[in-house]
């Protein structure tokens, strides 16, 4: 059985959207051994990937020797860098694999002497996704397309453990609910807590949908939610800074809908193929978007879903999204 090696260190919205190539990989080598190196704190998601057998942990700034002798141990058919670092590189380097591939983009110096091929991918001119795909693509000689299953598999006992987490919040079991994300990791990518809250009144009052808060509840986050549940005055459940990645995951494949500004929850939602109304403003939702047809992307220059995307969209200011054109986009979802 051929092994694979496939490296991602990046951030984890990026890791959620190599999980489409790694799905794509396994189809179309079913036997064949794909081993993710991940950061550790998206080991036990990457643990979830229908397609990976085994995950190496990799955490920064530490020694990582049982990672290195993982790595370089036995023998790799390929070695896949979705990372584009020095660190990646050497990496790839010291498996001593058949076959190692990267982007010629970040193949450059020293780091060429890493790889045996190159991908001349562009990271502006693709979707992530697709990004990632023309790695796997590059390997096998041929182009290959995202699958129609969901990449991540969810284990029976954290989808209990997810329900249970909200049945203490006060979401019964088969009672729908919708999510509303709206942490990021930059304060320009916020939309204004008002407009959640007015958010959060259409769902309940309209729709009959309870509200669950998701997001790690600290950093940038803080200020934004103490505010919005200081507004809200809709039942909702708080569930932010109490749910590990893989339970996030779990109940975000269950919920009615979820909305939220450009972030790695709507990254997992999209994977998933959930309703979803994604915010963009100071990013680009021609890299980052879902594309499903269940998804929804408004920008501060349209007044309805955009449904054409160029590499080069005009940046703005997430206060120029009103919040009707959000409730709008919502009841199409919802019906």
């Amino acid at each position: 059985m051929p092994r694979i090696l496939l490296i991602q260190l990046k951030r984890i919205g990026d890791f959620i959207l190599t999980a489409p190539a790694a799905q794509a990989l396994h189809e179309a080598m079913p036997g064949a051994e794909l081993v993710m190196l991940a950061p550790s704190g998206v080991a036990d998601l990457a643990r979830c990937l229908a397609s990976v057998q085994r995950v190496i942990p990799y955490t920064a700034g530490r020694m990582n020797l049982e990672t290195w002798a993982s790595t370089i141990a036995g023998e790799w058919a390929a070695c896949l860098d979705f990372t584009g670092t020095d660190r990646s590189a050497l990496i790839a380097q010291l498996s001593r694999a058949r076959k190692r591939i990267g982007y010629t983009k970040f193949a450059r110096g020293l780091r060429s002497m890493a790889f045996t091929d190159t991908c001349d991918a562009s990271v502006r001119e693709l979707h992530t996704v697709d990004f990632h795909l023309a790695l796997v693509s590059k390997l096998l000689g041929r182009e290959v397309s995202v699958s129609g299953k969901p990449p991540f598999r969810i284990p029976p006992d954290t989808a209990s453990s997810a329900r249970a987490r909200l049945a203490e919040a006060g979401i019964r079991e088969g009672e729908p609910y919708a999510i509303l994300h709206i942490g990021t990791a930059r304060e320009e990518k916020f939309w204004l807590d008002e407009r959640w809250n007015e958010v959060a009144q259409h769902l309940y009052r309209n729709h009959h949908l309870k509200i669950v808060l998701t997001g790690s509840g600290d950093g940038l986050e803080a200020p934004h939610l103490d505010h919005l549940r200081s507004l809200l005055h809709v039942p909702y459940a708080d569930l932010t800074g109490k749910l590990p990645l893989t339970e996030l995951a779990a109940v975000i494949r269950d919920c009615r809908v979820i909305a939220g500004v450009d972030s790695m929850a709507m990254h997992l939602a999209s994977l998933f193929m959930k309703p979803q109304v994604a915010l963009f403003g100071p990013t680009n939702p021609y890299q980052w978007r879902a594309r499903h047809p269940q998804a929804r992307v408004l920008t501060p220059f349209s007044e309805s879903p955009v449904h054409t995307f160029v590499p080069k969209m005009k940046k703005g200011s997430m206060v120029d999204i009103p919040t009707a054109r959000v409730t709008a986009s919502l009841d199409s979802l919802i019906g």
